[in-house]
């Protein structure tokens, strides 16, 4: 018998508690999977067997903006991924349609929206922002062209990509990956390659094509 598999990945266990409870309610049949950061969800992922399904929490420890939707989408490109954000600005809608999203769903939709999106998804269908609006400023081709590149780093290279734009030095990534140095280099090597840039400089400022800005409405000040 196949099992299918739904994975969830966010950082607050409140919401992915809650979105557990939708599917396993809606979906009694799929095996559900939890992942609180873009490291546990690689390890996830490569670790289960046919993915049905993607529940992907925008703003994820590990990721920067799109990257973690890239990455997923370049190793696994028959699982669908649903975005999931507070974040529903329409040019952030549009943004992750262009990078691959089948969907993308407000963290405040009830739950009939969510249920009726996951079937919708995993029927088929594409594109879907259920009452959101989808802007007209889509992703640039630079942001697509690193989305491409990314998608195509071993885990262990997306997160020293993921800390290279936190600033760490070569030395720090060793660190807290465990690894010699000269690893990291050689990561670092392959990373400018398939980015197609000399220095850490233009590899931080191509990551940074794929970051997404809170609009000022979601920071103002309550």
């Amino acid at each position: 018998m196949t099992t299918h598999t739904i994975l969830i990945a966010d950082d607050h266990p409140l919401f992915r508690a809650a979105l557990q409870q939708v599917i396993v309610q809606r979906f009694p049949g799929h095996a559900v999977e939890l992942a609180s950061d873009v490291n546990a969800l690689q390890q996830l992922a490569q670790g289960v067997g046919a993915i049905d399904l993607l529940l992907l929490d925008l703003h994820m420890p590990g990721a920067v903006g799109f990257s973690a939707l890239s990455w997923f989408g370049g190793h696994f490109p028959a699982a669908p991924v649903i975005m999931i954000s507070a974040n529903t600005h329409p040019d952030t809608v549009r943004r992750a349609l262009d990078h691959g999203a089948a969907a993308f769903l407000s963290k405040s939709a009830d739950i009939n929206d969510i249920q009726s999106c996951i079937e919708a998804v995993m029927a088929g269908q594409r594109g879907l922002h259920p009452g959101l609006k989808s802007g007209s400023s889509g992703a640039s081709l630079q942001a697509l062209d690193v989305a491409e590149a990314l998608s195509t780093l071993t885990p262990q290279q997306f997160r020293v990509a993921s800390m290279l734009v936190e600033g760490l030095l070569n030395k720090q990534i060793a660190y807290e990956l465990d690894v010699k140095e000269a690893t990291v280099k050689a990561h670092m090597t392959e990373i400018f390659r398939k980015l197609g840039v000399n220095s850490r400089t233009q590899a931080v400022l191509a990551l940074a094509s794929l970051s997404v800005d809170p609009p000022e409405d979601l920071t103002a000040p309550v």
